[in-house]
């Protein structure tokens, strides 16, 4: 089974750039036929990894209705080497649904995040023309997938989607929540992330907190900041966890949440939005679910989580055990696995 993946036009060298390379790396590693197709923005932030087997990255120009048109070009070469053609971003599910023709490759969309702004995050008539082009798209692909149960029924509406999770790499786990370390929060400083929850939280308890990331918040966000905050960028994710800390993941939208699986792989003791989508696959202990996934506008629930977690050294460690065993079964391996699952099941029903 000959499998394509194409993931344009993204960024930054985050969270879909790394789960495609990822997932390709370990197919391959298992002597698959997998291969990547990323098409990536001239000013992409991160670092693109050493030369990897299978992955092509090009540069995405067009903006607008023309990208669909580039990453069409773009991906045409590498439809025609597919048995299934899978599409990451809605850019990609629109070009690869527009090109369908006769071809005999099937195309599955899998949905990493939400493909149409969330209410209030763009005009009323761009968010109606993204979710018309959305629901298009998806009614086109041969099979819908979702990171999450919290993504699948987001998407109801427009398509029936599986759970087909992604993951991240198995890591070692580096803390037992022994020392408590300063709040971290990991990710884009942008309005869905939240990351003004953190600020507040600084504020409130005087608790350090060191901040990774960055985005079109961080002007405003570092002239609200006070003194005890750490700005550390974009920083390579092995360099993250390997500190101390309570992770702090406050989303309105986080379809997956790569951080929050990464800190609970190292032990970081977290509280988690109960937008994040894997925050009930992380804390499934009722107890700890009710005190630490949260609503991202409960600001006083926020504090009491953060106060327990700072004062409570029996605490951390119960949570960041919880958190450490249930992120072991949200690693690539698992979800390459899911995936090869739904890509079997796609081929015997369309045999």
């Amino acid at each position: 089974m000959r499998v394509v993946i194409v993931a344009a036009p993204l960024s930054a060298r985050s969270g879909v750039y790394r789960s495609t390379v990822e997932l390709v790396e370990a197919a391959r590693g298992r002597g698959l036929d997998w291969r990547a197709l990323i098409g990536i923005r001239r000013d992409a932030a991160g670092t693109p990894p050493t030369a990897c087997d299978g992955i092509t990255e090009r540069q995405v120009n067009a903006h607008g209705v023309a990208v669909t048109a580039e990453i069409r070009h773009m991906a045409a070469p590498f439809l025609d080497e597919a048995d299934i053609v899978i599409t990451m971003v809605p850019q990609s599910d629109l070009a690869i649904a527009s090109s369908r023709g006769h071809r005999p490759w099937r195309h599955v969309s899998w949905v990493r995040g939400l493909p149409w702004p969330a209410r209030g995050e763009q005009s009323r008539p761009r968010s109606f023309l993204l979710r018309a082009a959305a629901r298009w798209s998806l009614a086109r692909a041969d099979a819908v997938w979702a990171t999450t149960p919290l993504l699948r029924d987001e998407i109801s509406s427009v398509a029936r989607a599986v759970v087909v999770p992604a993951g991240t790499p198995h890591a070692p786990r580096l803390h037992d929540g022994s020392d408590c370390g300063p709040l971290v929060f990991a990710g884009r400083l942008s309005p869905e992330k939240n990351p003004g929850m953190l600020i507040s939280l600084v504020r409130a308890t005087g608790h350090p907190a060191v901040l990774h990331g960055d985005g079109p918040l961080a002007t405003s966000l570092r002239h609200d900041a006070p003194a005890d905050v750490s700005w550390a960028g974009w920083s390579d994710s092995r360099d993250v966890w390997r500190s101390t800390g309570i992770f702090i993941c406050p989303s309105f939208r986080e379809a997956f949440g790569r951080s929050a699986v990464e800190a609970a792989s190292a032990g970081l003791p977290s509280i988690l939005s109960d937008r994040t989508g894997v925050a009930r696959q992380l804390i499934r202990d009722p107890d700890l679910a009710a005190r630490f996934v949260l609503p991202p506008t409960a600001l006083d629930s926020w504090l009491a989580a953060t106060d327990a977690l700072i004062t409570s050294a029996p605490l951390r460690k119960r949570l960041s055990e919880h958190l450490s065993a249930n992120a072991r079964h949200l690693t690539t391996d698992a979800s390459l696995d899911a995936a090869l699952c739904a890509a079997t099941e796609l081929r015997r029903r369309n045999a």
